[in-house]
């Protein structure tokens, strides 16, 4: 048997990085969570506030975020409604579970959440069988329900008398959390700043709120929990021992914002000046961090030249429109360098949005606001990229990586 402490370290990794743990699927670890039970509900209670569920052959993490965390969505899942069909099926799930009736068709399933949509949802509509579709799917692909027989393509399509069967899990219901629904009207609430994050409405200590936006991610910026940030900066040696001791993570806490790096090595690659390879060399990142980590460098460019300016809480704010253009502009002088999709094929508008999108999801950028306004964060700061040429008749160049500095600092030396 492995050692302890490796055994509770991969089991806490095991249920951050899992939807579900089944013992079918995932055997070891499943093994790994149910023989250190005791010990990862105490962690994850005394931290981040949270519940660990066992289901039958099953355990599942009830990650509940304090604050609503832009662009990241479920695998499949593409639109509002894809949402809101995943948990009239957990709901539909959960009914029939007090009657042990497993197997259901989907023409069934369409009938129940049409009258529980309230008008939401239109059998009628091509497009909300398809949201209904991915859900399913979605569902599939974690083992929750199977698909027994039948086309969901002749269904969509309403081809004749086209049905599907499919049978649930006993897995199912337990996917299903539970949110204080006066405490979720918050979320129909403008925020107090457009570039804060908007509160789910879940009740926790600064203590848990503060565990959350760190194991959550990518980043924890100041602004978005002042009262949370507060309590890290206090215990900051605390989150560390808690954080190195069992899973021999490091902790980077900031002025404006901190973060977890799972490794020594990611930490240091996180703070340094990227250099890009052009055409011929060999690629080591994917091609939409080349316009990300370019635009960067073109924002510091700005800020050099006094065009923007670092506003209160480590944040530049930028027109939307002029990281379009300069992004396009990029685009014009590095196509080559990018890929074929986006070197070529999109547009300037799907290029930003998909640049945006990343960002976003980095913990780099937030917005484009109601006023056009996109928001860089202290973590974007420490990351910039540039291209250097590959030495004559080697395969790839040798780049020499440089300490970024936070958004800002030039001008205070």
């Amino acid at each position: 048997m492995a050692d302890v402490t490796e055994e509770r370290a991969m089991a806490l990794q095991d249920l951050l990085d899992r939807i579900l743990v089944t013992r079918a699927d995932q055997p070891d670890a499943y093994r790994r969570v149910h023989l250190h039970l005791r010990y990862l509900r105490t962690w994850f209670m005394d931290g981040p506030g949270w519940r660990l569920l066992a289901g039958p052959g099953s355990y599942r993490l009830e990650r509940l975020p304090s604050q609503v965390l832009p662009e990241r969505g479920l695998p499949r899942l593409r639109a509002p409604l894809d949402y809101a069909c995943l948990c009239w099926i957990l709901w539909f799930a959960e009914t029939r579970s007090a009657s042990l009736e497993e197997w259901f068709l989907l023409s069934g399933l369409a009938a129940e959440v049409t009258r529980a949509g309230d008008g939401l949802f239109s059998l009628g509509e091509r497009g909300h069988r398809e949201s209904l579709v991915r859900a399913l799917q979605f569902l599939e692909d974690l083992g929750i329900l199977s698909h027994r027989d039948g086309d969901t393509g002749q269904w969509v399509g309403q081809e004749g008398e086209a049905d599907v069967l499919y049978d649930f899990a006993p897995d199912a219901p337990r996917l299903l959390a539970n949110f204080d629904y006066a405490g979720l009207d918050r979320l129909r609430e403008p925020p107090p700043d457009r570039a804060t994050l908007p509160w789910t409405g879940e009740t926790a200590a600064p203590r848990n709120r503060a565990w959350r936006a760190l194991l959550l991610g990518p980043a924890f910026w100041r602004a978005d929990d002042p009262g949370a940030f507060a309590v890290l900066t206090t215990e900051e040696e605390r989150f560390r021992f808690d954080l190195d001791e069992p899973l021999g993570w490091d902790l980077e806490v900031g002025t404006d914002h901190a973060r977890i790096w799972r490794t020594a090595a990611a930490r240091t690659a996180g703070s340094v000046l990227l250099d890009l390879l052009e055409s011929g060399g060999e690629r080591h990142v994917k091609f939409i961090f080349h316009p990300i980590l370019l635009l960067l460098a073109v924002v510091r460019e700005w800020l050099a030249a006094g065009r923007l300016a670092v506003e209160a809480g480590g944040t530049v704010a930028v027109g939307a429109g002029d990281l379009v253009d300069a992004l396009w502009e990029l685009r014009q002088r590095h196509r080559r360098d990018w890929g074929v999709e986006l070197g070529e094929q999109m547009g300037s508008d799907q290029l930003a949005r998909q640049v945006f999108r990343q960002m976003r999801e980095m913990g780099y950028l937030r917005g484009p606001d109601p006023l056009c306004r996109c928001f860089l964060l202290p973590a974007a700061a420490l990351m910039v990229g540039q291209y250097v040429a590959a030495a004559p008749g080697r395969a790839s160049a040798q780049p020499e990586g440089e300490q970024a500095e936070l958004f800002g600092e030039e001008a205070e030396r």
